[in-house]
C-alpha cells in the first residue's frame, strides 16, 4: 500500500504509455494485477500532451503510481525527417569525410538502375578535425591538443550547434581523448548536449560509429527535452517514482538517461509490442511466434523461436547504420494511413508516404482526401463505421468511397470496391514479404510459427498474411490495439553493454578468468544502473566470424566458460541456420564481447473476460481476396470462452477488428484470447 496526501493508504498501481504516429495508447494495472485501458489521438506537435491527458483521464491518484513505462517511435520519426538538434561532428585529423563517404556501397540495390546513394547525416561543413591519434590497440601516438580543439568548438557555437558528437580514430580501444575532449566541452559549454562515441557505441568500424554517434547527438536533445517536460508533468501531478523508458533491445532504462541513449529508442514502441506478444502467447502455450503489429503509419513484424525475440548489433533507419543492439524486425510502410497510389508504370502501389494521423484517413472527416488502406478496408465492408474506436470516431464511409474512387481517374479499372481489395491484397502480400524477411531469409521455416496479430489493423490483416506464407493459425490477444502499451507493464529491465576485443579464436577466448572478468564488469554496469546484481540474470554474448568476412553473428551463451572447440561448434550451428554452409577449414575470430543484464518483471497481470451476451450477429456484404461474401459480424464480446465462429466473419472491438476468411474459424480461448485457425 501507498500513503497519499490525505492520508490514506492506497494500492500501487502501475501505468504504460506509448506513443504512435496516429494513437497514444495506455494500459494501467492495479495491486491486484487487473488491468483497465485508454487510448486518444496522438499530438505530434507536442508529443507529451497526449500522454499527460490520458494519464490524466484514468484518474489515478498519481502518488499511488509505482511505475510509470513509456515507449514511442519518436527518435525515429526525428531521424527520418532529419528534424533533430544542429549538430557538429569533432574527428580525428584526416578523417573528415568518413561519413560523407560512407561505404561506397549500393546497399543491395546492385541492379537499381536509380539507385540514389543515403544522404549523409551530416553537412560537411560541419564536420571540424582535431589534432590528436590513438592506434588500434590503444596506444596514443600524439597527444590531444584540447585547447586547439577548442577553437573548433567555439566555431560551432558560432554556428549555433545544440549537439556534437566526438567520434576520435580508434577511441573504442582507448577513449582517453573523447573523455577529456567531452569534460572540456562540457565545463566549457554546458548548455551543448555531447555524445561520444566510447560512450554510445564503444565497437570498431569508424563509419558504423561515426553515424551512430552523430545520430544520438541527433535526436538525443529532442528526446531529452519532450521526456523531461513528460517527468515534469507526472511529478507535478504527485508521481514519486522513476519514469522508465522501453529501449529498442525490449528492456527499459530510467529516463535520465534517455538523452545520452537516444539512439537506444529507435524501435522503442515495437519493441514493447513484441514483449507483449511474447507475453500472451506464452500464457496460451504457444512458443514458436512470428508477430504483426500494424499501426496507423507502418507495419513491425518479427520473429521469436521459443518465445526469445531475434536480436541484431545493428539497425537500419533510413539507410543509416546504427549500432545498437535492438529487435530483430522488418518495418515496411503498410499502415492504416498508408497512400494507395498509381506508380509510374501504372501500377497499383501502397505506401511507404502516410497521410498520418493529420489529416488522416479521408474517413476520418478531417480533411484528408487521398485513398488509404484504412479507407479501402472501410470500402471493402471490413472496418465498419459505427464501430471505430468503441465508437467514439465516427467513420465517413462517403468520403472513404471518394477517396479510393480517385484511383479510377488514374487509370485503375473495376469498381469501387474491387479497387478498395486490391489495395488490401497489395497490402497483404507487402506484409507476407516482411514476414519471409525475419524468416525464411533467417533460415527458419515459418510453417510452424503461430502470427501473433496486434495493433489497430494486424488482426483485420492477419489471416490473409498467413494464408500467404502458409501459417495455419494467428493468435489475436485480448485488446490488440493496445498490445504495444500492454508490453510496457511486462517489459523486463535490460542493459546491453559491448567491448571490442579482436582476436583468433583460442581457448582462453572464454576461459574461467575471462568470464570472471565479464561477470565483475556486468556487476557495475547493474549497480551504475542502481540495479541489485542478485536479482539479475547476466547473459554473455560473443560476435564471431571466419577470417576474411566483413560481418559477424552474435553468439549468446551462459556465464559458463567454453573452450575454442565448444564457441566454434555454437558460431557454426548458427552460421549453417543463417547462410545454408560451414568453412571448417578457415579459421575463427572473436570481433567482441557483449554482456546483457536484465531483471524480470514480477507482478501478475489479469485481463478482463468480457462477455456480452446479448448482443446479436448480423449478415453484411464484404469483399475479400478478389471476391464477395455474406459475412458475420459480431462484436467480440459475444464470443464465449470455448465459442467458435466460421469464417467469413468480422470480429469488432473499441481497439481493434478481427477478420476471418473463409475456410478458417475463429476460437476464444480460455484467456480470452482469439485463435484464428485454418480449417481447409
Amino acid at each position: 500500500m501507498v500513503a497519499v496526501p490525505d492520508g490514506s493508504l492506497v494500492p500501487p498501481y502501475r501505468i504504460g504509455v506509448e506513443v504512435g504516429g496516429t494513437f497514444t495508447d495506455l494500459v494501467w494495472a492495479d495491486a491486484s494485477g487487473a488491468v483497465h485501458t485508454g487510448k486518444t489521438p496522438s499530438t505530434p506537435h507536442a508529443i507529451q500532451e497526449a500522454v499527460l491527458a490520458l494519464i490524466a483521464s484514468t484518474g489515478l491518484p498519481l502518488e499511488a503510481v509505482a511505475q510509470v513505462t513509456h515507449g514511442s517511435t519518436v527518435a525515429t520519426n526525428a531521424l527520418i525527417m532529419r528534424k533533430g538538434a544542429t549538430v557538429g561532428l569533432l574527428t580525428t585529423r584526416g578523417f573528415r569525410d568518413i561519413v560523407i563517404l560512407g561505404r561506397c556501397e549500393r546497399n543491395h540495390d546492385v541492379y537499381d538502375m536509380q539507385y540514389r546513394a543515403t544522404v549523409a547525416p551530416i553537412r560537411r561543413h560541419m564536420i571540424r578535425e582535431v589534432t590528436e591519434r590513438i592506434d588500434a590497440r590503444g596506444a596514443v601516438l600524439q597527444p590531444i591538443d584540447l585547447e586547439a580543439a577548442w577553437r573548433e568548438v567555439e566555431t560551432f557555437l558560432a554556428q549555433g550547434v545544440t549537439g556534437i558528437a566526438i567520434c576520435l580514430v580508434n577511441a573504442y580501444a582507448n577513449p582517453e581523448h573523447e573523455a577529456a575532449l567531452a569534460e572540456m566541452i562540457r565545463r566549457r559549454a554546458p548548455h551543448v548536449s555531447i555524445s561520444a562515441s566510447s560512450t554510445v557505441s564503444p565497437e570498431f568500424r569508424e563509419y558504423e560509429r561515426s553515424v551512430t554517434t552523430l545520430a544520438n547527438a541527433f535526436v538525443g536533445p529532442l528526446v531529452e527535452h519532450y521526456v523531461r517536460l513528460l517527468d515534469e508533468g507526472i511529478r507535478r501531478d504527485g508521481y514519486r517514482g522513476t519514469l522508465e523508458i522501453m529501449q529498442s533491445n525490449g528492456g527499459v532504462m530510467p529516463a535520465a538517461a534517455a538523452g545520452q541513449n537516444a539512439v537506444r529508442m529507435m524501435l522503442s514502441g515495437p519493441a514493447a509490442g513484441v514483449c507483449g506478444a511474447a507475453w500472451f502467447a506464452r500464457r496460451n502455450g504457444i512458443r514458436d511466434i512470428l508477430t504483426l503489429d500494424m499501426g496507423g503509419t507502418s507495419t513491425d513484424v518479427a520473429i521469436a523461436p521459443d518465445l526469445v525475440p531475434g536480436m541484431v548489433t545493428e539497425l537500419t533507419v533510413d539507410g543509416l547504420p546504427l549500432r545498437t543492439t535492438s529487435v530483430d524486425m522488418a518495418t515496411i510502410g503498410a499502415g492504416g494511413g498508408s497512400i494507395a497510389h498509381v506508380d509510374r508504370g501504372g501500377f497499383l502501389a501502397v505506401g511507404p508516404e502516410s497521410a498520418g494521423s493529420s489529416p488522416g484517413p479521408a474517413c476520418y472527416g478531417r480533411g484528408g482526401t487521398r485513398p488509404t488502406v484504412a479507407d479501402a478496408q472501410m470500402v471493402a465492408g471490413l472496418l465498419r463505421p459505427s464501430d471505430f474506436f468503441g465508437g467514439k470516431m465516427v467513420l465517413d464511409a462517403d468520403k472513404a468511397r471518394a477517396a479510393v474512387a480517385r484511383l479510377q481517374a488514374q487509370g485503375l479499372s473495376g469498381s469501387v470496391e474491387d479497387i478498395a481489395d486490391a489495395i488490401l491484397r497489395t497490402t497483404n502480400a507487402n506484409m507476407a514479404g516482411a514476414v519471409r524477411q525475419v524468416s525464411t531469409a533467417r533460415g527458419i521455416d515459418p510453417r510452424g510459427f503461430t502470427l501473433v496479430a496486434y495493433g489497430g489493423g494486424g488482426p483485420l490483416h492477419a489471416a490473409m498474411v498467413a494464408q500467404e506464407i502458409e501459417i495455419r493459425q494467428v493468435l489475436v490477444p485480448w485488446s490488440p490495439g493496445l498490445v504495444s502499451a500492454f508490453g510496457l507493464l511486462v517489459a523486463e529491465t535490460k542493459i546491453d553493454t559491448v567491448e571490442s576485443a579482436l582476436h583468433p579464436l583460442c581457448d582462453t577466448s572464454l576461459d574461467a578468468a575471462r568470464v570472471a572478468k565479464l561477470i565483475d564488469k556486468a556487476r557495475d554496469t547493474a549497480a551504475a544502473n542502481h540495479l541489485d546484481d542478485e536479482d539479475c540474470e547476466i547473459a554473455i554474448g560473443l560476435d564471431m566470424r571466419y577470417s576474411g568476412q566483413a560481418f559477424e553473428i552474435t553468439l549468446w551463451t551462459d556465464t559458463a566458460a567454453r573452450d575454442a572447440a565448444a564457441l566454434r561448434q555454437l558460431f557454426e550451428s548458427a552460421h549453417r541456420q543463417r547462410y545454408g554452409y560451414v568453412r571448417q577449414k578457415l579459421d575463427c575470430e572473436v570481433v567482441a564481447y557483449r554482456l546483457r543484464i536484465s531483471r524480470k518483471a514480477r507482478d501478475a497481470i489479469v485481463t478482463p473476460l468480457d462477455h456480452d451476451a446479448q448482443a446479436t450477429a448480423r449478415k453484411v456484404e464484404i469483399a475479400l481476396g478478389g471476391s464477395h461474401h455474406h459475412a458475420t459480424l459480431l462484436p467480440r464480446a459475444a464470443l464465449a470462452v470455448g465459442g467458435r465462429l466460421p469464417g467469413p466473419a468480422i470480429l469488432t472491438e473499441p481497439t481493434s477488428t478481427t477478420v476471418v476468411p473463409a475456410g478458417w474459424e475463429a476460437e476464444c480461448l480460455p484467456t480470452g484470447d482469439l485463435l484464428l485457425r485454418d480449417v481447409t
